[in-house]
């Protein structure tokens, strides 16, 4: 199972999206409570974006080469037909 947090911005494709929902291939939350300061929401103070920067530059990093290799990997399986 995966999670994803989508902003939707077209009707048609909302719509297919609770296509979906109802032939239960994926399921929607409809309360989140998430706190990324990535997504929308309310402004970061200062000190908490100092922090997020902070943080992201401790974490560790890809090479641009392992990056293009993930994703050739993942672009080539999305690729094949789905039964």
């Amino acid at each position: 199972m995966q999670t994803l947090t989508l902003e939707v911005t077209n009707q048609a494709a909302l719509k297919t999206l609770y296509n979906l929902e109802e032939k239960q291939f994926i399921r929607i939350l409809e309360d989140t409570d998430l706190d990324s300061p990535a997504l929308s929401g309310k402004p970061l103070s200062l000190q908490t974006f100092k922090n997020w920067i902070s943080a992201a530059e401790a974490s560790t990093s890809v090479s641009l080469k392992q990056a293009k290799q993930k994703w050739s990997g993942k672009k080539n399986q999305l690729q094949k037909p789905t039964r």
